[in-house]
């Protein structure tokens, strides 16, 4: 008897669950990246495009190797990441991208690595542009210059979060893009 009552509240807990599971109505709000479809309400991911921001967190065997990387896709769909350099994920669906960064860091681990990718509201851009600073520093990332004047290497590694403690700091290379 005692089992029978249990069964059934079991039943009817999993019963109001998926009663209460229901789609998005058309009037609703969608998920950051994700775009309503008009038709019929549902959600469907959308395809990054240049000038979206995302950001990127890498973890190997448990050791953050990449922590909340703020970056945007430039006019080529490109992102430029740290260790890894430029990856290109324009035009493809934010899990999809993930799968194409998760590759390109995997080459330079033994063990698979775990990579979060989530859409980014607002920009990194500074006014003039910016300075993308990689390699033994504490946030590698994208620095946005604040004046037509630019920012010199000290400064840049500074608002980069300084040195990290494995960092080599007599062995720094520059290079300029046009």
């Amino acid at each position: 008897m005692f089992q029978r009552v249990i069964q059934g509240a079991l039943i009817s807990l999993i019963t109001g669950m998926i009663i209460g599971c229901s789609a998005l109505d058309p009037g609703s709000t969608s998920a950051q990246g994700f775009a309503l479809n008009p038709s019929n309400g549902s959600a469907q991911p959308r395809s990054l495009v240049p000038g979206d921001g995302i950001e990127v967190s890498v973890e190997v065997d448990g050791s953050m190797e990449v922590t909340l990387h703020r970056a945007k896709l430039n006019h080529q769909g490109i992102v430029t990441l740290p260790l890894v350099g430029d990856v290109k994920v324009g035009g493809l669906k934010l899990s999809v991208a993930r799968d194409r960064i998760a590759r390109t860091y995997g080459v330079y681990y033994v063990n698979p690595p775990v990579v979060i990718v989530t859409m980014m509201d607002g920009g990194i851009e500074g006014e003039w542009g910016y300075v993308t600073v990689l390699g033994q520093v504490n946030k590698p990332g994208r620095i946005p210059l604040q004046s037509q004047e630019g920012i010199n290497l000290s400064a840049a590694v500074q608002l980069a979060g300084g040195f990290g403690t494995s960092a080599k700091t007599s062995d720094i290379r520059i290079s300029r893009t046009d």
